[in-house]
């Protein structure tokens, strides 16, 4: 496995932070990486930190919801794709996997799903 150097995965700490590094590999330098380097894992923290106050402070300020019509209108939408889709005279099938993967650094777990899905739309209707 090769190494990370401290320059990429600092420039990657927002990302890791947020689990939405999506090449396994590059997730397990940066978590064995972060192990092993005090400053890279000091800056992690402090990038933990802004995030988290800047989604405290978008969670308290921004309290709009949508106006009904408009969740009127996109339900309305999926339900006319969804008939489109019927009409198709195939029925289609999305099985989905998920697979867990747990990575405790400092104390602190890591958790990292990962989903498949396999699409069929072979099934006579």
């Amino acid at each position: 496995m090769s190494e990370i150097n401290c320059a990429a995965c600092q420039d990657s700490l927002v990302l890791f932070i947020d689990n939405e590094i999506e090449d396994s590999a590059v997730f397990n330098q940066m978590a064995f990486h972060l192990q092993d380097c005090a400053p890279c894992r000091n800056q992690l923290e402090m990038e933990r930190a802004a995030l988290n106050l800047v989604r405290s402070l978008l969670s308290r300020s921004c309290c709009e919801t949508a106006p009904s019509t408009l969740q009127e209108r996109i339900a309305h939408q999926l339900y006319e794709l969804q008939l489109q889709e019927l009409s198709g005279y195939t029925q289609t099938e999305i099985i989905t996997q998920y697979r867990r993967t747990e990575i405790t650094i400092d104390g602190e777990t890591q958790i990292e799903i990962e989903t498949s899905h396999e699409i069929r739309r072979d099934f006579p209707f």
